[in-house]
């Protein structure tokens, strides 16, 4: 019967799929919940990135890690909790392979393999730290991920929306702040400098605001994508803070749609 499966698809001029591990299996909820949640719990020392835990920053400010606010008086997070934690660090993993997935290589020193930048610093300098061979050792046993996480990455980011709809945006003047283009003309996400007499950027310029300004958003996840939530009110569900003033009370607003839209894909 196992002959039969593998020569039926070479028949019909198909590549077989290719078997799993035999160990693999889905995301295990218990081992998360017991070995990697209190990974994000931890008070890190002065030399483990900026000093602070991963929640710290991770149920406060826009991140493709959003995690549930700890109830007050509380050191962890209920049952409940934890299972919308795990749909969402879900995301974040490339079942099988730890070094292609966020949630390890983001936090990891870049001469180990790691991303170039993590707001939170750097906590691990080496793959044989023991926390990330706890990760790694989650990951590689996964076989899959729930189809949630598929659908994140499905959203295809439109240059011509950017350019023509999401790009304006950044030129608004404000009354009260300034307009993002005083701010990020060199700050970070840059913005390119408008060319001498341009009231817009050219072609050429537009391009290099799209990879810049793509970076601060998750794909089909406008909650999660700093570019939404920085300068949106708190009281709206943004984030405490953004040095330029917050823009958008609500996430009704017309320019808060108009950036949602994007990343959902619209074209």
């Amino acid at each position: 019967m196992r002959l039969l499966v593998l020569v039926v698809p070479l028949l019909l001029g198909q590549q077989p799929a290719p078997a799993q591990p035999a160990d693999r299996a889905p995301l295990d909820f218990g081992y998360y919940r017991s070995t990697v949640e209190p990974i994000f719990l931890k008070d890190r020392r002065p030399d483990e990135g900026s000093g602070a835990s991963c929640v710290t920053c991770h149920t406060k400010i826009a991140t493709r890690m959003r995690l549930q606010p700890l109830t007050e008086g509380t050191s962890g997070w209920t049952e409940a909790q934890s299972r919308d934690n795990f749909a969402v660090v879900a995301k974040l993993i490339v079942p099988g392979d730890p070094a292609r997935s966020p949630l390890l290589v983001h936090p990891l020193a870049t001469a180990a393999g790691g991303d170039a930048t993590h707001t939170g610093g750097k906590f691990w300098s080496s793959q044989d730290n023991a926390e990330w061979q706890v990760l790694a050792s989650w990951v590689r046993r996964a076989s899959s991920v729930p189809t949630s996480a598929s659908a994140a990455s499905a959203a295809t980011l439109d240059f011509a929306f950017f350019r023509d709809r999401v790009q304006p945006i950044f030129l608004k003047k404000r009354p009260g702040n300034a307009r993002c283009i005083v701010c990020h003309e060199n700050g970070n996400p840059r913005l390119q400098s408008l060319s001498p007499g341009a009231t817009s950027w050219n072609e050429e310029q537009s391009q290099k605001n799209f990879e810049a300004w793509r970076r601060v958003i998750v794909p089909n996840d406008p909650t999660a994508s700093r570019m939404l939530m920085h300068p949106l009110a708190a009281e709206a569900g943004g984030d405490p803070f953004h040095a330029g003033g917050k823009h958008w009370t609500s996430q009704n607003d017309p320019e808060w749609l108009t950036l949602a839209a994007w990343v959902k894909g619209a074209k």
